[in-house]
């Protein structure tokens, strides 16, 4: 069964996806999302109108909402309007439906509603491993590019042992970093003592942050306080994976003179092919398309 789809906003991996959907035959409507090329069976929308959502699939960006609460629109050399979900819901009706990634109360709350079907991607467990890998190898880019040492040799601090904390830390060890990983389960300090690494209770932080030139977080609530802040040393690189706001206090940073960010959405950023093949392969099996 040959289904159609229609993507609303997105990134690089979604333009990547469609790209190859369009190479495939597959009949693609598009708005928020610059086609830049792209070629095929693709119809480009302006605004929203009936037809837009007239097909079996709506794509939904990863994470689908921006920080000002709207569909996350690739907005470069567009003039579009911004799009919130009770737009999205007054034209979505069965039997379409929606991949997007993460699935708030909001969204949760109106495909209820309106009996659409969905699923989320980031709750996808083969498209979470592998979206860990990228995502991992881009954390591992911009410490390379934002430090004048070497990860080789450098102590590194992961923060969470859940699908990207066991890429990254894997990565990190390979590189030569002598790394440390924070985790709250025993099983998973039982499992990183078994693997090599330095395993650390979240209760017992304090203890090895200030020796830590990197500190990589993947827990998405807040960690690194500014207690805890106090205590990291000031030449070292807080990089902040977790999901918006992060688990870091960056204001408590800023004060402190120590180097924090957030990066978000890193498989779009850093390897978008891979990324958008990992979307298109895990969208066509959700689908059967």
């Amino acid at each position: 069964m040959t289904r159609s789809f229609t993507f609303i906003g997105g990134d690089k991996r979604q333009r990547e996806a469609l790209s190859l959907m369009a190479d495939m035959g597959y009949d693609i409507k598009v708005f928020g999302l610059a086609l830049r090329g792209i070629r095929g069976q693709v119809k480009e929308y302006a605004s929203l109108c009936p037809e837009l959502f007239e097909s079996d699939v709506l794509v939904l960006p990863i994470p689908y909402r921006d920080k000002e609460g709207y569909i996350d629109m690739d907005m470069a050399g567009l003039e579009l309007e911004k799009v919130d979900l009770e737009d999205l819901f007054h034209y979505v009706k069965p039997p379409t439906i929606i991949i997007l990634g993460r699935a708030d109360q909001d969204f949760m709350a109106l495909a209820k509603e309106k009996s659409i079907e969905y699923y989320d991607l980031l709750k996808e467990e083969s498209f979470s491993i592998l979206n860990a890998i990228p995502t991992a190898e881009g954390a591992i880019q911009i410490a390379m590019e934002n430090s004048p040492i070497t990860l080789h040799g450098s102590k590194a601090l992961v923060l969470g042992y859940g699908r990207i904390g066991k890429s990254l830390s894997r990565m990190l060890k390979g590189i030569g970093a002598h790394v440390s990983v924070g985790a709250r389960k025993d099983q998973d300090l039982a499992w990183l003592r078994e693997r090599g690494f330095e395993p650390i209770h979240i209760n017992s932080l304090g203890k090895v942050l200030a020796s830590q030139n990197f500190i990589f977080n993947t827990i998405p609530y807040l960690i690194l306080d500014k207690k805890a802040l106090k205590k990291v040393n000031k030449d070292a690189l807080i990089i902040d994976l977790a999901s918006y706001p992060g688990g870091t206090d960056f204001e408590a940073a800023k004060d402190l003179g120590i180097r924090a960010r957030l990066d978000l959405s890193l498989p779009g950023k850093v390897a978008p092919q891979t990324a958008g093949k990992i979307i298109l392969d895990t969208m066509l099996k959700l689908v059967k398309a």
